[in-house]
């Protein structure tokens, strides 16, 4: 790490502010010509990534892009195209300027042209180059096929099987955490089918209930005062089951997939106890003693998933008016108060086996981190719904240690783990997070030209943008800054553009723990060009190279060998900066 550290200073003592240079990719803000005689094609031949042959009937789809491959901002498709019988095709378009282009096939992975890790090459025509001429290599599909059975080897219909998608190391950062790639369901015969996948690393997770256990027999809102409880041999769950058959996330098997494989992945689930939980509920005016309690709303977050999964489960109402909920597998849980109650704050908490625990819904829990966020940095910062002139600011916690899931400060947000309470400091900017204690990433979202520049948090270990929280109640102040910086330009290996080049912006501070900034990644289009959009400011080295997506960044001496030929780059604030640079082989 210090010799990393050592030729990163050397590069920076001269470091090359880019000099504006006229880019091989004027064609994304000239979108357009005068020349009404000018004919703007995209010509080529789609063939197998595989063996090379030729794909017949391939249907193709052109999307003129706004500001390049990168942002994949895209004016709607102009219609569809299909190769010949020998995989040509000559797309005629109404403009020059940045294409995308996508292709499907039977037998097929629906994809961008030159696709590499969700990146891919825009195509360039200009009118100095109005027919470009590409060769398309297409992905056969990768499956993954298997049955899901229970303790006795018969099928579980409707389990619900999860494909997590294991991206691959970041140049010398941490493991990025995974994402739901798609959700199937099993048929009758407990067959399921992941079909379209392309080629990577995978995780699979399977959530079902016994059909026998008392859970699946009925709503968590329909029960009685006074119901008996369960009988223990229907009181079972099975738990959450990572592929090949563990319920720890941290031991599940990775299937790495290539062009056209097919992975057998059979399942077996084995039923555990249920657990328990007691809940205490809010009562609300004018409810009596004689009122049975309304029955709360369970759902289960899912390690590694951005969702959480509504869990059928069993209740009555025990004799101390406390209402038992059962039919739970380990894990972590959002309970919502039922009923006239169901606007009030939700309430986070983790479920062990061979355990009963209480959730008073009256009081706050005492194994729970709750988070006031408070924003600092910016007088016009307004984090409410929808307010400010670049919209809302809202902030993820990200579980990097344990992949458990994200927590949002923003109740309308995708991940809808978060609970915002305002009024507490400042009813503009300050929000409620309730997280189980750990190690978080801290990540601002909703206003792209902020960013941040540090976290405190008093009695906190903070590293750069990483905090451990404790239970309790705490105040973690959130520094942020406006301007981020904006990069472009060339990428040329050999003297010709580099297409479908990976290019890296990598600070200078990658291996500090203390830093704050971050890697960047893109991919160049067919005239080389690159852009990368709102970076955080600061010392960067920029690096292209030529087919290196394939590159194991997980021995950081590679990483190391290529940023002694980087370009050192300084971005100021608000700062739009063009820099060619010369691809490294891979």
């Amino acid at each position: 790490m210090h010799g990393l550290r050592v030729a990163l200073v050397g590069l920076m003592m001269g470091c090359l502010v880019g000099v504006p240079s006229q880019s091989l990719s004027q064609a994304k803000t000239r979108v357009g010509s005068n020349a009404a005689d000018v004919n703007y094609k995209i010509t080529g031949t789609v063939v197998s990534s595989v063996d090379g042959s030729t794909v017949a009937h391939c249907q193709l789809s052109p999307s003129l892009m706004v500001h390049g491959g990168s942002s994949n901002r895209q004016i709607p498709s102009i219609g569809s195209f299909e190769t010949d019988e020998h995989g040509r095709f000559s797309i005629a378009l109404p403009s020059a300027g940045l294409w995308s282009l996508t292709a499907s096939a039977r037998g097929f992975v629906t994809q961008e042209y030159e696709r590499h890790q969700g990146f891919f090459s825009a195509i360039a025509v200009t009118s100095e180059a109005p027919t470009v001429d590409i060769r398309f290599r297409l992905s056969p599909e990768a499956s993954i096929t298997g049955v899901v059975l229970d303790e006795a080897g018969e099928p579980i219909r409707t389990a619900q099987v999860s494909l997590q998608v294991v991206p691959p190391p970041s140049p010398g950062g941490t493991q990025p955490t995974g994402s739901v790639r798609t959700m199937v369901r099993t048929d009758d015969r407990g067959m399921y089918e992941l079909d379209n996948l392309l080629p990577g690393s995978y995780r699979l997770m399977v959530q079902a209930q016994p059909w026998y256990a008392a859970a699946s027999q009925q709503s968590s809102r329909v029960s009685s005062s006074g119901s008996a409880p369960v009988d223990p041999s229907l009181d079972v769950a099975y738990p959450l089951t990572w592929f090949p058959g563990i319920d720890n996330p941290a031991l599940a098997e990775t299937i790495v997939l290539h062009a056209g494989d097919t992975r057998q992945a059979d399942l077996h689930l084995v039923p555990m106890p249920s657990v328990h939980l007691r809940v205490v509920t809010p009562r609300t005016e004018g409810e009596n003693n004689v009122s049975p309690p309304a029955f709360p709303i369970v759902q289960q977050i899912v390690p590694g998933e951005d969702i959480q999964s509504y869990v059928p489960v069993s209740t009555h109402v025990d004799g101390q008016g406390q209402i038992d909920v059962s039919g739970l597998a380990p894990g972590l849980y959002r309970i919502q108060p039922g009923g006239p109650n169901q606007g009030r704050r939700a309430s986070l908490v983790e479920v062990t086996a061979n355990s009963t625990r209480t959730l008073d819904l009256n009081a706050a829990p005492e194994d729970v981190a709750r988070v006031t966020v408070h924003f600092e940095g910016l007088t016009d910062l307004d984090a409410g719904s929808g307010a400010g002139r670049n919209g809302s600011m809202r902030v993820r916690l990200v579980d990097t240690d344990t992949h458990r899931g994200s927590f949002s400060s923003d109740n309308d947000g995708a991940m809808g783990y978060g609970n915002e309470r305002r009024g507490q400091r400042d009813s503009g900017t300050d929000h409620l997070i309730e997280v189980p204690p750990g190690r978080y990433e801290v990540v601002l979202q909703g206003r792209p030209n902020v960013y941040l520049t540090g976290i405190a948090m008093k009695e906190a270990k903070i590293e750069g943008r990483y905090v451990t929280l404790a239970a309790g109640d705490s105040v973690l102040t959130i520094h942020v800054a406006s301007g981020r910086a904006h990069l472009s330009g060339v990428a040329t290996f050999g003297g010709k553009p580099s297409d479908g080049a990976l290019v890296l912006l990598v600070p200078t501070t990658i291996e500090d723990p203390g830093s704050i900034t971050f890697l960047r990644q893109d991919q160049t289009n067919t005239d080389g060009s690159f852009e990368i959009e709102d970076i955080i400011p600061g010392q960067y080295i920029l690096i292209g190279i030529d087919n290196g997506w394939d590159i194991n960044w997980g021995d950081r001496s590679t990483l190391r060998r290529y940023l002694l030929q980087g370009v050192p780059v300084e971005l100021k604030p608000s700062v739009t900066l063009k820099q060619n640079i010369s691809a490294q082989a891979p």
